[in-house]
């Protein structure tokens, strides 16, 4: 699918996260890296500039090569917190979500935009499930999800690493609608099943729409993983300043459609 691009830096490299330029090379791979946790697309500029920077070894970092390859990571970390600080729902960016019918193009990073995107079961299929590990899952999915039709569920909401580019997501996040659920034709594992035996059982991590915080946590992830930078690292204005999180969008699937068999 093609990405599109959301961010036309000016001329140079942005100015506000200046700090990037003090840290050792060390530390920039491990805050650069950080970063990835957000980044879904094996072919993103940041993990290339990342891999490209890592990929000199320690004794020739003061190389020319070296430097090349640090000024090349630096901007692209610049610009990609610049992207993101400006639609970071923590700093109080109004977010759109468009509720819109089929597939968008992935972000640059490999997520979907922000929204709610209406896909059919075909074209939910054509587009994620373009590698082997994902048509096993895909597979085990549309298992539940015959389950959940039976029940007379209408949709779900997948989000996570499966509604993105990522080649090998570890599971599949999904969000089962209740409005006109007859829990006495529901399946004992969505009523009194635990998430970790739907997630054994059909590789998702699921919960029923009433549980809110599921939906919010598919819609507003962390921009950091572990190694993010630390306070002393920046002035106090600047630290503060930080994009945390990122707005994604989510896939609503149709269940009042025929879904597709499996041998």
């Amino acid at each position: 699918m093609e990405k599109t691009r959301r961010f036309s830096p000016p001329t140079g490299p942005p100015t506000q996260d200046d700090w990037l330029d003090h840290l050792s090379y060390e530390r920039l791979l491990s805050v650069s890296g950080s970063l990835l946790i957000a980044v879904k697309s094996p072919d993103s500029d940041l993990r290339k500039a990342l891999k490209a920077a890592g990929s000199v070894r320690r004794k020739k970092r003061n190389s020319e090569h070296a430097l090349a390859q640090r000024q090349a990571l630096l901007q692209e970390v610049k610009q990609y917190l610049a992207r993101h600080r400006l639609a970071d729902p923590s700093q109080g960016a109004e977010i759109e979500r468009p509720h819109a019918q089929g597939f968008p193009a992935f972000t640059e990073d490999g997520s979907l935009p922000a929204g709610f995107w209406h896909v059919m079961p075909t074209e939910f299929i054509a587009t994620l499930a373009f590698n082997a590990r994902r048509k096993k899952q895909v597979k085990l999915l549309f298992r539940a999800l015959a389950m959940l039709k039976a029940a007379g569920c209408k949709k779900v909401t997948i989000g996570g690493s499966f509604a993105s580019s990522k080649p090998k997501p570890s599971d599949i996040d999904l969000i089962w609608d209740t409005e006109g659920l007859d829990n006495d034709k529901l399946d004992p594992i969505f009523v009194s099943g635990t998430g970790l035996e739907r997630q054994m059982l059909f590789g998702i991590d699921a919960f029923a729409a009433t549980d809110e915080w599921k939906l919010k946590l598919c819609m507003v992830q962390s921009l950091w993983g572990a190694d993010s930078p630390k306070p002393h690292e920046l002035p106090a204005d600047a630290f503060d300043s930080l994009p945390r999180f990122r707005a994604v969008g989510v896939l609503v699937l149709d269940l009042t459609q025929t879904l597709p068999a499996f041998d």
